[in-house]
């Protein structure tokens, strides 16, 4: 049974916890899945469904920034209560230890109160870290049961919970391999994990798409990418702690199998995420399971060690420094949180019509601190997809008066907006929408003149309605032309054609000639479509384009 000292401890922590969600206000990401919340599914265009289904709850008693963190806050206890029962410090010096590892670990703090789907991901890592313990040492019925709910959880969670998983039973095979119960907890997990893969089938994999293409498609390697991991590798669990840690993870020897799965947690992800740095831009909390597997060897190590006195020293500076840096983001003079509130409570006060934004975060944010008002999203050049595209709000905009709010466009209406930047708000009647128009290319019968190039593009419409693009239309097709980031276009080249009707989901096959720019090389290139009131939408995949 947990100590009265645990469960004082556990209590305060989770009072905290709810006071910085009161105190504090939304990140984007935050509303942008408080948004999913509101429209509960079986999986979303980025992630799974937890952290919506998590969000759910919470909002459902609190309906304000304290219910989307709720559940975050009070998991924090939960979870802080299952490190306990998987480490179990007895003594008084074991608790202080617990204390001073958990304390400084950053994530800890930061998904404690934050909810993103790296909240859930947290608490599940640490529970199937739990089970998977306690299915190794009693093989019971219930063990299996929980184990399998503990792979679902982690799969609803987040798609790389599958590394938590693996890594972990990858060493542990020839322990597993012949027990019944293990295939049975396999088996039980994919039943519960069943909906969602139906959810991914029914919307053509969408996020797995996302995740290994789109999201990269224009990243390529960079040193500073390089140093900025082995930055997070580093100082990401906790900075004070970082040399003792390390000498933790060097230094501990494994004394059963549980120890080995989570050495292996500490140590596999950050070299698979290394290999990821070549290509995509790796963030710090995709290392947070890896983080979680490094505090619980950091106690195993030091709780066998003499007491050091500057592990406890710096291990109290670091947790004075979080709690002073949580303290920050709480006051309004300084958060940017709260920049965030004040750039959506000034859209809302300013705006009266329909409100069309041109990132996913904008909308999300304005939603949240707007709740009875009309919202969509409108991409611009490399502005990425979201859940917004899947839902298609945009289409009941069509042909109605909307206000566009966005820092590119300019209008005689402005007002300060996020990062200090001018956003201007532009009334538009008539808006019309064009998102479902698709664009696909056969570049390898791409043909070159003295001063066109003849490309075959098949040119879909989505919509149920016809759409015009042509001279006469207030839609024009263009081919943007850029090198690093889809919005740097270094060249946008009108494509002159005749008008081009497109009845409804119709597809049509064209030739068209396009003017060659002046420059040299290779190049990235996406198809777009101007909308002259505010610019253009990219409608196709990025295709390679050598001008020679």
């Amino acid at each position: 049974m947990p100590s009265k000292k645990l469960i004082l401890g556990i209590l305060l922590v989770i009072f905290i916890n709810l006071l910085q969600a009161f105190l504090t206000p939304l990140a984007e990401d935050e509303a942008y899945y408080w948004v999913w919340s509101q429209h509960l599914d079986w999986g979303y265009f980025d992630h799974p469904p937890m952290v919506a289904w998590w969000i759910s709850l919470g909002y459902s008693i609190f309906q304000n920034e304290l219910g989307v963190r709720f559940l975050s806050a009070f998991m924090s206890g939960m979870t802080i209560l299952l490190c306990w029962k998987i480490l179990q410090p007895k003594t008084k010096q074991e608790e202080k230890l617990f204390g001073l590892i958990l304390g400084s670990c950053v994530v800890f703090h930061a998904f404690g109160f934050l909810t993103t789907p790296d909240a859930p991901l947290l608490f599940f890592t640490v529970f199937y870290l739990f089970t998977l313990k306690n299915f190794l040492e009693k093989n019971t019925w219930t063990t299996m049961f929980l184990i399998g709910i503990a792979f679902a959880g982690i799969m609803y969670s987040k798609y790389h919970g599958i590394l938590v998983i693996g890594f972990t039973l990858f060493p542990i095979l020839s322990n597993l391999w012949r027990n019944p119960k293990f295939y049975l907890a396999i088996l039980f997990s994919l039943v519960l994990y069943a909906p969602h893969l139906n959810w991914l089938y029914e919307h053509d994999f969408s996020p797995i798409s996302y995740h290994f293409s789109e999201r990269s498609a224009d990243e390529k390697f960079e040193i500073i990418k390089l140093v900025n991991y082995i930055g997070m590798v580093f100082l990401g669990c906790a900075p004070f702690l970082v040399y003792f840690i390390w000498k933790a993870i060097f230094r501990f020897k494994i004394e059963n199998p549980f120890e080995k799965s989570v050495k292996a947690l500490a140590i596999l992800p950050v070299v698979f995420f290394l290999f990821s740095t070549f290509k995509d831009n790796v963030q710090p909390q995709w290392l947070l399971i890896s983080f979680v597997a490094m505090a619980f060897i950091s106690f195993w190590f030091w709780n066998k060690q003499p007491k050091n006195k500057t592990f406890y020293v710096l291990g109290l500076i670091g947790i004075g420094l979080i709690f002073l840096l949580r303290i920050l983001i709480a006051m309004p003079s300084i958060s940017p949180l709260y920049k965030d509130k004040d750039f959506a409570l000034t859209a809302g006060k300013l705006s009266s019509e329909k409100v069309v934004l041109e990132k996913y975060q904008e909308a999300s944010l304005f939603l949240f601190y707007n709740p009875q008002r009309e919202v969509a999203v409108h991409r611009t050049l490399g502005n990425r997809k979201s859940q917004y595209t899947l839902w298609d709000w945009e289409e009941s905009f069509n042909g109605q008066t909307v206000e566009y709010i966005s820092p590119w466009v300019k209008s005689e209406h402005s007002f300060k907006g996020l990062k200090n930047r001018d956003y201007f708000i532009k009334k538009i009647e008539n808006y019309q929408t064009y998102h479902l128009i698709e664009i696909r290319t056969d570049v390898n019968n791409l043909k070159f003149s003295k001063d066109t190039m003849i490309l075959g593009i098949i040119i879909t419409n989505g919509h149920d309605r016809s759409i015009e693009i042509g001279p006469n239309s207030l839609l024009k097709m263009n081919l943007n032309y850029y090198q690093d980031h889809q919005y740097n276009v270094i060249a946008s080249t009108p494509i002159s054609s005749e008008t081009i009707e497109l009845k409804p989901f119709e597809q049509e096959k064209i030739q068209i000639k396009i003017p060659r720019i002046d420059q040299n090389g290779k190049f990235h290139a996406n198809f777009g479509i101007h909308y002259s009131p505010i610019g253009t939408t990219y409608v196709s995949k990025v295709i390679q384009i050598e001008n020679p």
